[in-house]
């Protein structure tokens, strides 16, 4: 029997193999040329765009309606490029979606699996595979806590006996803090950039602690007066209290969901803390920063950005 797991983000997409682990991390986009014919996926799809008129890079899960059609010729093409599907064998595949998936969605994409050769598809959502990544024994009586926040989502739930006992998702993300990063320099500046650029901010300096020693980058734009390429240098301490403002409403957000739960599973979650993943986690002093505003121990996983993978991991290696 042959077994892979797609993990499918917005951001990235990744395809992991039980006996190779991560065979594919790379962005989730497709090139296609006018006759929806893919000529290209993840790194090599991005430089693509905006090169030829005649090609169409796609980001399948990052528009504000999924384009399924997209996704599944990206699928396919990673089915074909590591030979997922072989003659006289037998494929089960796991598929990791995001919780803004529909359940006819879902559907219809097990469908489409099932119909390029897979023998059996399991799905759930990457919150269940987060947890699963984590380590968590979800079977304890006592209650365990998860919270994933990636690049389109962002998901807290709640497991014990097996079950997801309670869930709860918010709509700030990591692209909204980029949307508040190309905000702020606009305002700041005159500066209108480039999502890539405000992808580039966030990763390469944005922080939620002051710093005695910020770091630095030139930004380029198009400035809105002159409708000229501006470059201009901004630190890391200048986006803190913007950073800051994202993680109050996470606290906000993770307290409610908390003050919903039993006194019973309250107690636990005090006690055992809130585990977290996803790669906005790899912001610096943001675990810190929810320590501060909240009274719960917030710990996070060794590696938050692979956690999702690392479940479908996990799963891949325990199926019989």
């Amino acid at each position: 029997m042959i077994r892979f797991g797609f993990d499918l983000g917005a951001n990235h997409i990744r395809l992991i193999s039980k006996e190779d682990g991560l065979v594919f991390d790379e962005p989730c986009m497709v090139a296609l040329d006018r006759k929806n014919r893919v000529i290209a996926i993840g790194n090599e799809a991005k430089d693509m765009k905006g090169m030829d008129e005649s090609i169409r890079v796609i980001s399948p899960l990052g528009q504000k309606e999924i384009d399924f059609d997209a996704l599944n010729l990206l699928m396919e093409q990673l089915c074909y490029q590591f030979n997922v599907f072989r003659v006289f064998q037998k494929t089960e595949l796991i598929v990791s979606y995001p919780t803004s998936f529909t359940d006819e969605q879902c559907e219809d994409l097990k469908q489409n699996l099932l119909e390029f050769g897979a023998y059996r598809v399991y799905m759930d959502q990457e919150i269940w595979m987060a947890a699963i990544g984590a380590n968590l024994d979800l079977f304890l009586p006592v209650s365990s806590c998860i919270l994933n926040i990636g690049y389109s989502n962002c998901d807290i739930a709640l497991f014990s006996s097996g079950k997801m006992q309670k869930k709860s998702n918010s709509s700030i993300s990591g692209k909204s803090i980029n949307y508040l990063i190309g905000k702020w320099v606009r305002q700041e500046y005159g500066l209108i950039i480039s999502d890539h650029m405000k992808e580039k901010i966030n990763k390469g300096i944005a922080t939620a602690l002051m710093d005695s020693y910020p770091k630095q980058m030139h930004v380029q734009g198009m400035d809105v007066h002159y409708h000229q390429i501006k470059v201009i240098t901004i630190n890391s301490n200048q986006l803190v209290n913007l950073i800051q403002s994202i993680i109050q409403q996470w606290a906000n957000w993770i307290e409610q969901f908390v003050n919903g739960c039993t006194p019973v599973q309250k107690e636990d979650i005090i006690s055992r803390g809130i585990i977290c993943c996803g790669g906005v986690m790899k912001l610096p002093g943001i675990a810190q920063t929810l320590r501060q505003r909240l009274p719960y121990p917030f710990y996070i996983t060794d590696d938050p950005e692979q956690t999702v993978s690392q479940g479908i991991y996990i799963l891949l290696s325990r199926m019989e």
